[in-house]
């Protein structure tokens, strides 16, 4: 079943550039160093812009599958992707988890990931190509922190998050997944990380830098800023964004009178959006996830 996903996404994949102009561009931080993103545009007019975020790792984000997915239910929108730092066009990278370049190591946060975003939204502001009138954020699992993040930041229409743990800090997101008898071991490496906030030193895969940016970090905390519609998709069956952390979040934005949030709970999901059997239903979800920008209910 995981090779019928993967076929379908790489059709997806091949048929974006006769359907969309993919744009490969590059632009400079204050420091100098590249930030590499993707805009792919629809013949015509466009309805907005869509914003994709894509969750951990250092793949390149332009080859990833399920942002094509995600990408394809919104087919008259313009896309764009951001490259994390360090992830060049023509990177090769073995492992994801393992194997990243240098420059990720040495400067990825979330945080900066976030600067990258507003970085290249403020230039697609003044490219009267580029329509930004209505703007959309899309970003999955870590990638839904970040974009939770940026709703509070950049004028947007709407946001959805996708197998976020918004209810939860990063820190404690990634502890409740770890086995009991494992905790305390991984409690102390967030210490160290705390301690060590410009250090390279990997724990589980990331630096301290990383962790140290990011453990207390709640997508909560950014979602009840911002003012546009949210859509938020769980799975029940996630088990790497707990459920209960989106059913918190749910219950704060009601406790505060909050109206903005829209909460969708699919009990026989996991991370992915997949079921026992195998079967992807990201593609189903993600077309209705674009019907619901369209006219988003309040919630109260």
């Amino acid at each position: 079943m995981l090779n019928r996903f993967n076929a379908l996404a790489a059709l997806i994949l091949l048929a974006l550039p006769q359907a969309y102009a993919i744009d490969y561009r590059e632009l400079s931080r204050a420091d100098g160093t590249p930030i590499y993103y993707t805009l792919d545009t629809p013949a015509g007019d466009t309805s907005g812009l869509l914003v994709l975020s894509q969750g951990s790792g250092c793949a390149r984000a332009a080859s990833n599958p399920n942002l094509a997915i995600v990408r394809a239910a919104f087919p008259d929108y313009a896309a764009l992707i951001v490259e994390k730092i360090g992830i060049t066009p023509d990177v090769e990278i073995s492992d994801p988890f393992g194997d990243c370049p240098a420059q990720f190591y040495d400067n990825y946060t979330v945080s900066q990931r976030v600067s990258d975003y507003r970085t290249v939204l403020d230039a697609l502001a003044a490219d009267p190509a580029v329509n930004i009138a209505n703007t959309l954020l899309f970003g999955g699992s870590e990638g839904g922190l970040a974009m939770a993040m940026l709703a509070e930041r950049v004028p947007v229409n709407a946001t959805i998050l996708l197998s976020t743990a918004t209810g939860e800090t990063f820190g404690d997101m990634v502890l409740s997944t770890v086995f009991p008898e494992a905790q305390e071991q991984v409690r102390s490496g967030f210490e160290m990380a705390r301690n060590n906030p410009q250090s390279s030193e990997r724990l589980g895969g990331s630096t301290y830098r990383f962790w140290a940016d990011g453990l207390d970090l709640r997508p909560l905390d950014h979602m009840q800023k911002a003012t546009a519609p949210i859509l938020l998709i769980q799975g029940g069956l996630d088990g790497s964004a707990p459920v209960a952390a989106s059913r918190a979040t749910l219950a704060a934005f009601a406790e505060q009178g909050l109206c903005n949030l829209t909460y969708w709970e699919f009990p026989a999901l996991d991370h992915g959006l997949t079921d026992p059997t195998g079967t992807s239903h990201l593609p189903a979800i993600a077309r209705l996830a674009a019907a619901w920008t369209q006219a988003p209910i309040p919630a109260c």
